[in-house]
């Protein structure tokens, strides 16, 4: 299974599901797919908040916390669900207000899972 394919099924299943990517911790997009006549910048978003996802990874460390898995960004338009794929990639998934955001975290924790395997193939 590609990543286009991944992130297009993540978009269309998850209820006002508005765009994917796989991202780079160096900020470089893997692959990236939004739905059809949505106008969401997905890849500026892994780019800006990939940072904000790298502190708080560093932050967890030094508190030795446990290696972070997940991170929810909720604004008043559009919430944004990370999920760490590995040590340099992760997953973005930009939702509208009206979706299930816990419909939306199962969904996106399935496609890491395949987007891992997609990475070890």
């Amino acid at each position: 299974m590609s990543f286009q394919r991944i992130l297009k099924e993540l978009v269309e299943t998850g209820n006002n599901g508005l765009a994917s990517a796989i991202m780079g911790f160096d900020g470089l997009p893997v692959a990236k797919h939004a739905a059809q006549g949505v106008d969401c910048d997905v890849e500026t978003i892994g780019v800006e908040y990939g940072k904000v996802l790298d502190e708080i990874k560093n932050a967890s460390a030094i508190l030795k916390l446990g290696e972070v898995e997940e991170v929810v960004v909720s604004t008043l338009g559009v919430d944004v669900l990370m999920r760490v794929i590995n040590s340099e990639y992760f997953l973005a998934f930009a939702i509208g207000q009206k979706a299930n955001a816990g419909k939306a975290r199962f969904l996106l924790r399935k496609a890491v899972s395949r987007a891992r395997d997609e990475l070890q193939a």
